[in-house]
């Protein structure tokens, strides 16, 4: 019989079944993260997590994309300064009134910049408005090394998995999101309603096909961003600076850019090439900080995929700036007024294509 003071002795489990046990649940684990990622769900709803934040455009982009048979003839693809700096129903308004056909343009630009998510937002452009003819990309000083935000939320889980490993410090991050999303998509596909989405599309929820990114507007914060304010020097010059001053220069050298510029030159590649294989033109556009018309990093590589307009002429003029790096009502009217006039001269030259197949006007 046991006495109080003795000592119960309990053999551990050998090291080796402790090892594999541990490789069980490891396995396990993983299982199930690749068996979450396989749930389907409704497409639509990816592209409803975004109220709230910068990101709600892409609400809008799907809805034109998917529900909005109106042609996009011209599509701008780009990031916040193309997004305030061209009015999509202005420029269409006066190709349309140069050229004598109706000309359709759809800018479907969004806050923050990141090739990777201009490639999905190109995937779904040409699965949904196979008319299309021309593809207009944005182009900063510096390309983004990691990516856009937003990309790991509407992507492809495939396309999440197949990115750049190598200098791309959000690949992992975006991999390991991917249960989740997928599981959370899944069941909000099974109840909607107890998470605020819909599956159906409500023309009376939708922004418009004539949507112009170049307006006033409430921010998500509260904060009225006035677009028809006309600044001074002194108000927008040492912001500029400062974002200027905070930029990465390009570090490796010309040969090793592929690394470097790893997601921006994957994607851009893949782009480009999808829109060609689909027989559709592609071309780049870039819109200067308050002052600071520079030089684009890495250049030859854009130009080798399509024409570039700049419209540096305007950053020695504060009167078209909204802040550092956006335009306001008057800088985007000058924008959009000289991008029309140079595509409509192209055009009139054959050497661009895009007048739609409907009747002259």
């Amino acid at each position: 019989m046991a006495q109080p003071n003795d000592t119960l002795n309990v053999t551990p489990a050998p090291l080796p079944a402790r090892r594999g046990l541990l490789a069980l649940f490891v396995v396990a684990f993983l299982v199930c993260c690749v068996g979450v990622t396989l749930l389907p769900h409704d497409r639509y709803i990816r592209y409803q997590q975004f109220d709230g934040t910068i990101m709600r455009p892409l609400g809008w982009i799907y809805e034109r994309l998917h529900y909005d048979r109106t042609p996009i003839d011209i599509a701008i693809i780009g990031a916040s300064r193309t997004q305030a700096g061209i009015s999509g129903p202005r420029m269409q308004a006066i190709l349309s009134e140069k050229l004598g056909r109706p000309v359709h343009v759809a800018n479907l630009s969004m806050p923050q910049d990141g090739r990777n998510l201009h490639y999905e937002l190109t995937k779904e452009l040409l699965a949904t408005h196979p008319e299309v003819k021309l593809i207009l990309y944005s182009l900063i000083e510096h390309a983004s090394r990691t990516g856009h935000p937003a990309f790991r939320n509407v992507a492809d889980t495939r396309d999440v998995l197949t990115s750049p490993v190598v200098i791309n410090p959000k690949y992992f991050d975006n991999l390991a999101f991917q249960p989740y999303r997928q599981l959370s998509l899944f069941l909000q596909t099974q109840m909607p309603g107890l998470f605020g989405v819909h599956l159906a599309f409500d023309p009376a929820l939708y922004l418009g096909t004539n949507r112009d990114t170049t307006l006033s507007e409430w921010s998500i914060h509260g904060k009225w961003i006035d677009r028809d304010a006309i600044h001074t020097d002194a108000e927008l010059a040492a912001a500029a600076k400062g974002k200027v001053a905070k930029r990465n220069p390009i570090f490796l050298p010309p040969r090793f850019r592929d690394y470097e510029y790893a997601v921006e030159r994957r994607y851009t590649r893949a782009a480009v090439s999808l829109a060609q294989a689909h027989h559709v033109q592609t071309g780049f556009i870039y819109l200067p900080i308050y002052k600071h018309d520079q030089p684009i990093a890495d250049i030859a590589f854009y130009r080798a995929r399509g024409f570039i307009m700049s419209a540096g002429v305007l950053a020695s003029d504060p009167r078209n700036y909204t802040d550092y790096a956006h335009l306001n009502r008057v800088g985007s009217t000058k924008v959009t007024r000289w991008l029309a006039d140079w595509l409509s001269t192209l055009e009139r030259r054959r050497q661009l294509h895009f007048l739609s197949n409907d009747k002259p006007q």
